[in-house]
């Protein structure tokens, strides 16, 4: 179990050790940039059918799902409740809220939505976005913007996302 003292140790950490702290907030807050780089492949590779249905499984977890369950349940972030400031990035990364978010993480459901769509594709980049979204879960318990908790519930409803998008919109969209 990881407790405050886990998280201000890590913040600790995080102040005195520069590569600890650059490797994770590459992988906490930067990562997805490797989304976009799978991303352009596809209008590259002129596979816009399937960037729809990754894009759809990531709209449904981050736009849909997500803010229902934001609507009904308020959790503070670690930093929050523990009242530090954990390395940031520009809003659309990672910034500090007021708001109790915490539960689940749009990061984790995200990776997971998209991970699962492009492995059902492209099984290569789904092997090679599969370690990355370990990564960025990991990260971002350690950086203080979420709870352990937080970022397996957005695994799995990301998950849930890619599986519905793959089991509905593909068949679709590709027996026509």
């Amino acid at each position: 179990m990881i407790t405050d003292q886990n998280y201000l140790a890590w913040q600790k950490k995080l102040e005195n050790h520069s590569l600890f702290r650059w490797f994770l907030v590459f992988f906490g807050l930067y990562s997805i940039i490797l989304v976009y780089v799978a991303g352009i492949f596809l209008v590259v590779d002129r596979k816009f059918q399937e960037l729809f249905l990754v894009a759809a499984a990531f709209v449904l977890a981050r736009l849909v799902i997500s803010p229902l369950i934001f609507l009904f349940y308020k959790k503070q972030r670690p930093y929050q409740k523990l009242n530090f400031i954990p390395p940031n990035s520009l809003w659309l990364f990672s910034g500090t809220t007021s708001r109790n978010n915490s539960f689940p993480s749009d990061h984790a459901a995200s990776f997971a939505a998209i991970t699962l769509s492009l492995f059902w594709f492209y099984p290569l980049f789904g092997f090679i976005l599969f370690p990355i979204a370990i990564l960025n879960g990991v990260a971002r318990v350690m950086l203080g913007y979420h709870h352990i908790s937080d970022i397996l519930a957005g695994w799995l409803m990301g998950a849930f996302a890619g599986w519905v998008v793959i089991t509905w919109l593909t068949t679709m969209l590709f027996t026509h």
